[in-house]
């Protein structure tokens, strides 16, 4: 199949990497740094996967590429504005592109420029980081995408796109609810990544030293999925508890880890619309309206005194 992956950076690179080693068609639309990087250098992937693409495909210009199969759009939330102009070259009448994003508003983003039939909303669970440009350091996880069509059929462009993923030693599980599963990982990510940037612990420390702290914001996000008509389950916390409790014990969110080194983060994309969400529907949200006040105020120091970070 014919792959573009808007970004380079844990996820982007990871997957794209996977991929490109089975021999799939892979162009990744980068710019600055990456984009030197995977022209000189290729692509590489460290840690618990060992990936050596002396040579890869690599532009900034969308048109390099042309209409694809699939587009895994992969940067970071905050990120979207200056890279989305991009799928207008990329999208062709049976083109899916996958929001890979946290959070729980990028689907219904992305929609709004290419439309529904297009977007195949998936939930990324991988522990990828970027090394240097050109160069992944993978750290654990499932390493698996979970993808369906907007209103979950099993159309043959999605299948096409999950085979090549199982056959790229990507593992695609099937679900019956796309948006349970997104709504799943943000009752997880969310909390994760809010709670380990104000208290600066890992997830090991959060599942023990702030357990109940972290079980009570992870019931907020689900409070409000359910406000929103998502059928999440009422065990939702305790099974993520439970994968929390099988991840490493170092592991830290990338949103934690950006807001705690004073870069652009995903806060507002996924605090900012916890909160707001909650005020839509009518859902108290305390914990997100507290945590997202303080790390608010925390980025905007940042910001203004680089380096300050926490």
């Amino acid at each position: 199949m014919k792959f573009a992956i808007i970004g380079a950076g844990g996820l982007g690179g990871y997957f794209g990497a996977k991929l490109a080693a089975a021999g799939h068609d892979v162009g990744f639309v980068v710019r600055g740094r990456t984009l030197g990087a995977l022209r000189t250098g290729g692509l590489h992937v460290i840690g618990e996967s060992q990936i050596d693409l002396p040579t890869v495909t690599a532009t900034d210009d969308a048109d390099d590429i042309g209409p694809v199969d699939a587009v895994l759009l992969t940067v970071k939330t905050w990120q979207l504005p200056e890279v989305v102009y991009h799928l207008d070259r990329l999208v062709g009448p049976s083109t899916l592109v996958l929001t890979m994003q946290n959070g729980i508003r990028t689907p219904e983003q992305v929609a709004e420029l290419v439309g529904r039939e297009h977007v195949a909303p998936a939930i990324v669970r991988v522990y990828a980081k970027i090394d240097r440009p050109g160069r992944i350091d993978h750290m654990g996880g499932p390493g698996t995408v979970t993808t369906s069509t907007w209103d979950t059929t099993g159309t043959p462009q999605i299948e096409a796109v999950r085979a090549a993923f199982e056959a790229s030693g990507i593992g695609s599980p099937r679900v019956d609810d796309i948006w349970v599963d997104l709504w799943e990982k943000a009752v997880y990510m969310i909390p994760y990544g809010l709670l380990g940037a104000l208290s600066g612990l890992p997830v090991g420390g959060l599942r023990t030293t702030l357990r109940a702290e972290f079980a009570a914001t992870m019931a907020e996000v689900a409070a409000v999925g359910r406000a929103r008509g998502v059928a999440l389950s009422g065990d939702v916390v305790e099974r993520t508890l439970g994968f929390a409790d099988s991840m490493p014990a170092q592991a830290t969110s990338s949103m934690q880890r950006d807001l705690l080194e004073g870069r652009p983060s995903e806060l507002e994309a996924l605090g900012g619309d916890i909160v707001r969400s909650g005020r839509e529907t009518g859902v108290p949200v305390p914990r997100h309206e507290l945590l997202y006040s303080v790390l608010s105020l925390w980025e905007a120091i940042a910001r203004q005194t680089p380096g300050a970070g926490r």
